[in-house]
């Protein structure tokens, strides 16, 4: 390996320019996250990422599996890979429902699915169609539903952005006076060779 100047600023300038390309990345997946969360938040049903929804789960009845606070984040999949045992968030009659398919009806060539809450002694009462289904679960994410619950008050929700922002702030300046003082550094070496 070679350790003159040259290489050195080369290898630094790569460095920089890997740091900024990860840096965007995270900032653009933690916007697509608050994205996700904010129809969490606001129940907008359109909001999705990469075809992922989230939930806030406001009943016990897919406990103990998935709790009342816990969060979920579901994905629409293709209707020939849902079985009995998913569980599926679906909508019906104005409602969204997270529980878990128990069994499979196919008449005509058009599927019926039977879904229970893990909780629950009955199965429920209407049977749904794919077309209700918004997605089948990937990810349960505990207690994080009552975070989501108190950022419902924007007041709290811009307050902390703020305060990420500030965070975010101080550490690209602290980061900007740790590089001034090392090609300070630099210069002044290079100087006392030159003397």
């Amino acid at each position: 390996m070679k350790y003159d100047i040259e290489t050195i600023n080369k290898r630094k300038k790569n460095a920089k320019i890997t740091k900024r390309i990860i840096d965007i990345i995270i900032i653009i997946l933690l916007y697509n996250i608050i994205l996700v969360f904010i129809s969490c938040i606001n129940k907008i049903e359109d909001i999705s990422l990469f075809g992922y929804k989230a939930y806030r789960i406001t009943t016990d009845s897919m406990s103990p599996s998935i709790n009342t606070g816990d969060v979920i984040i579901v994905k629409k999949v293709q209707e020939e890979k849902l079985q009995a045992g998913d569980v599926i968030t679906f909508k019906q009659q104005d409602k969204v429902i997270t529980h878990r398919i128990t069994h499979i009806d196919e008449q005509d060539e058009k599927k019926q699915y039977t879904t229970k809450g893990d909780n629950n002694n009955l199965e429920d009462n209407e049977k749904i169609e794919y077309s209700e289904i918004e997605g089948q679960n990937v990810l349960t994410i505990p207690k994080l539903g009552y975070f989501i619950y108190a950022l419902e008050n924007q007041i709290v929700f811009l307050f902390i952005i703020l305060i990420l922002l500030i965070t975010l702030f101080f550490k690209i300046r602290k980061d900007e006076k740790l590089e001034n003082r090392r090609e300070k550094r630099k210069i002044e070496q290079e100087k006392r060779k030159q003397d």
